[in-house]
């Protein structure tokens, strides 16, 4: 095996622009993570390396992924799960305190005796999977049978490496979480009306969803950015008016011009999204319930309003 002092920092800083690389070009977490605990190994002179994933509804930290030049090895490191009653003095280090350990078989061992012997460690460097003071697991790297000294320049790669994959794993948990609200938003709209359009502060479009999209015959980028008197008709931005006035919710009709021209009767209550400066609307929400249009005339009431 090539030792670690021969590779200069030209080829860890390839190796770490690499990875870098990947993240943009792997959209599969997973993918990015089984290269890492391939490459990882190759730059600290060891031949084995995990990815431990903490569970927080166990606890435990169960591995994720593994790689070991044996395949019935790394079968078994995949099975590994250790609860964090057996390890709380290596987890203080590792989420607590957010430090790397370095285990020897002649020190005190953090990690419990049946794993210990099962993978036949003698040596190992553990370091955490840290982003932004967040903790979501632990890498590990080793040599079974091997007794290795990791040097500071190999933690300082591996605290490299792994800072990227905890990176990766914040992105992912952020889009999956994303993804599933707007899915969530997207049932429970149609459940409740027919579309939701957003708009910001200066009352442009900001946008429609699926079922304002149907209501209307426009496509949302048909319209993001366009003000929306000027693309859904006057009676767009009353409601939209009173909202940025203080009311914390509206209920009005109005009618919108689809994109045929023809107008669309609709039941709408408007609603603020606050987070902006000052505690105010970083958008405006519509609600739209398609109305009888000839009913308009006979049942048009003043807006209900309540003031927040």
């Amino acid at each position: 095996m090539l030792d670690s002092q021969e590779l200069g920092e030209e080829q860890i800083l390839a190796a770490l622009m690499g990875i870098t690389e990947m993240m943009g070009d792997l959209t599969d977490l997973d993918e990015l993570l089984e290269t890492i605990v391939r490459i990882a190994p190759r730059l600290v002179s060891v031949n084995r390396c995990a990815i431990f994933l903490r569970n927080p509804r166990a606890p435990e930290f169960r591995v994720a992924h593994a790689f070991s030049p044996s395949p019935a090895a790394t079968e078994t490191m995949l099975r590994l799960s250790i609860p964090q009653a057996e390890m709380e003095r290596l987890a203080h280090k590792l989420i607590r305190q957010r430090v790397p350990v370095l285990l020897r078989e002649a020190r005190e061992s953090f990690l419990p005796a049946t794993i210990l012997e099962t993978l036949k460690i003698r040596s190992m460097l553990l370091v955490p999977l840290e982003y932004q003071e967040q903790v979501m697991g632990f890498m590990t790297l080793d040599e079974p049978g091997k007794d290795h000294v990791f040097t500071s320049r190999e933690v300082n790669v591996v605290q490299a490496i792994a800072s990227h994959a905890a990176v990766a794993l914040v992105h992912t948990r952020l889009v999956d979480a994303y993804r599933i609200e707007r899915r969530r938003s997207e049932a429970l709209s149609g459940a409740l009306c027919d579309g939701v359009i957003a708009l910001d502060p200066h009352l442009r479009i900001a946008s429609m969803n699926a079922g304002a999209e149907s209501l209307l015959g426009w496509r949302s980028e048909d319209l993001e950015g366009k003000s929306s008197a000027e693309a859904l008709g006057v009676e767009a931005t009353d409601l939209a008016t009173r909202v940025l006035a203080g009311s914390s919710r509206t209920t009005g009709i109005a009618r919108f011009r689809a994109r045929d021209g023809s107008p669309v009767a609709c039941m709408v209550t408007a609603a603020p999204v606050l987070g902006g400066i000052g505690g105010g609307p970083v958008e405006i929400l519509y609600a739209l319930t398609r109305v009888d249009p000839d009913a308009v005339v006979t049942t048009r009431r003043p807006a209900r309003t309540e003031a927040g």
